[in-house]
């Protein structure tokens, strides 16, 4: 069932809901500031933080089980199934990559800097505390930026969705949203311990991502790489950055040269690199996503587990 389950939530992401955001996080937000407000409120101490953290993750998990137990054994397992699929769309990126690519070429191409700052700024994670100093770091960013979202909102969910079924989904989704939707009135432990979480829940489909970057791209640059970096982990290890490293391995064979480069290129030569280089990252992550495909559907022919 898991692989009909991925191929309806791909096939209604890209072929049915492709041109607008799916669902909202702010449902989220609003669950997760008034958890909090309770806990502080019931145990009169701004610093505990324990109940309340453990509560975020228990009432999705306990929703998710009893709307389970609800269906289970009805409609001949097709209500089961539609729980599977909307946990995996709520877990889904709210715009294709594609989509963010088409964007932000189309911003690229008229030369706005200012106007590709801002697009960075109002789609990903981290932008708004970010200083771009040239046209390049802006380009720079967005690659970086693509290959980690692609990564955490589908390869991930992917990932734990077929290790622990919609249960898996709920824990990474929620681990992602804690990490990013904190304020100033967050308690800096649950920033910490989700940050810690999201580490434990990408350690294994990191490594998968790179292999399949190896296989879809330059193999002996991308697993020696993966071989030297293997055993890393830790929150001072930069997830984002190395996944990109590994895709600039499996495309360029290397990264680094980007950040060596004294000379000042011609403006549209650089501009048309950086496009080329970007609709490469995108086709990197279609191939694998399809990789995926192709082997989960293996082991559902050949293996009962699925």
């Amino acid at each position: 069932m898991k692989f009909l389950v991925i191929l309806i939530c791909l096939a209604l992401n890209y072929f049915w809901l492709r041109d607008y955001d799916r669902f909202d996080d702010r449902w989220f937000f609003r669950f997760r500031e008034n958890i909090e407000s309770a806990a502080r409120r019931l145990a009169g101490n701004a610093a505990v933080w324990q109940p309340a953290f453990a509560l975020i993750y228990a009432l999705p998990l306990l929703v998710l089980f009893l709307a389970l137990e609800l269906v289970a054994g009805r409609g001949f397992g097709l209500l089961t199934m539609l729980v599977h699929v909307l946990v995996l769309l709520v877990a889904f990126d709210r715009t294709q990559p594609g989509k963010l690519v088409r964007k932000f070429l189309a911003i690229w191409s008229e030369g706005d800097q200012e106007a590709a700052v801002e697009f960075l700024r109002g789609n990903f994670h981290g932008a708004r505390e970010h200083e771009f100093a040239s046209n390049e770091e802006v380009a720079r960013f967005f690659r970086k930026r693509l290959v980690y979202r692609s990564f955490e909102r589908m390869f991930v969910q992917f990932f734990w969705y077929l290790a622990a079924g919609p249960f898996g989904v709920i824990v990474s989704y929620v681990s992602y949203q804690l990490r990013d939707s904190h304020d100033a009135e967050t308690h800096p432990r649950v920033v910490e311990t989700a940050h810690m979480i999201v580490h434990l829940l990408e350690w294994i489909p990191l490594r998968l991502v790179a292999l399949s970057f190896s296989l879809a791209g330059n193999f002996v640059h991308c697993f020696a790489q993966l071989r030297k970096s293997f055993w890393e982990f830790g929150q001072g290890v930069d997830n984002a950055g190395l996944l990109y490293s590994f895709a600039g391995f499996a495309l360029f064979g290397g990264i680094p040269r980007e950040e060596s480069e004294t000379g000042e290129p011609d403006q549209d030569e650089g501009k048309s690199r950086q496009a080329r280089e970007i609709e490469s990252l995108q086709a990197l992550l279609e191939r694998c996503q399809l990789l995926w495909l192709g082997l989960l559907a293996l082991f559902t022919i050949l293996g009962p587990a699925f």
